[in-house]
């Protein structure tokens, strides 16, 4: 289970598509097969998606080293509803590379977790860890370095938008403005 070897796969390519991602994930991690469903409940302003691994009953039946992935379809549907999709999708792809500690598996670590996103003063637990991880990983497998940098530079030299390179990757605003944080490299490099 290596998210390393699948930063590296991604440097090599001109387009980076969600079907090539979730095909690598399952090839570098133990999970067999990943579901994406949409739902209705999920507002996409408060919870844009969740990651479950199975196995898993009712009403949504996941096998043994399966996983689910599901998305706020009004975030899905939005007017940039296909690059949040792209966004969050990958982020939440991204924890098949967590490590056993560091997963929500429990009722009691789910509640935790979630009073953690409302308290800034709470400890940091190994689940929100895992969140913060998959966010510079989702990051770091949408872009290349290569391209990175280069709009870094135009972004730097105001020969760019924002706008005009959050359509070129097909990610929202919000993801690109992450992306070119200057301590971008130093968080993904922690996140490996």
């Amino acid at each position: 289970m290596t998210y390393h070897r699948l930063f590296e796969a991604v440097q090599s390519l001109d387009r980076i598509s969600t079907t090539w991602l979730r095909q690598q994930a399952t090839q570098l991690s133990n999970i067999t097969r990943i579901h994406e469903q949409w739902s209705g409940v999920l507002d996409g302003t408060h919870l844009r998606g969740f990651y479950i691994e199975g196995p898993m009953g009712a009403p949504v039946p996941i096998g043994n080293n399966e996983a689910l992935i599901v998305l706020s379809r009004a975030m899905c549907e939005g007017a940039l509803g296909k690059h949040w999709r792209r966004f969050i999708l990958t982020k939440e792809l991204m924890h098949v590379f967590d490590e056993e500690n560091e997963k929500t598996d429990t009722p009691e670590k789910l509640d935790h977790q979630i009073n953690q996103f409302g308290d800034p003063t709470a400890a940091v637990t190994p689940q929100y860890n895992a969140e913060l991880k998959a966010l510079w990983r989702a990051l770091g497998v949408l872009c290349t370095v290569e391209k990175r940098a280069a709009y870094k530079s135009q972004l730097i030299e105001q020969t760019i938008s924002f706008e005009v390179v959050a359509a070129a990757l097909r990610l929202p605003v919000l993801a690109v403005r992450l992306l070119m944080r200057d301590d971008f490299e130093t968080l993904l490099h922690n996140s490996m």
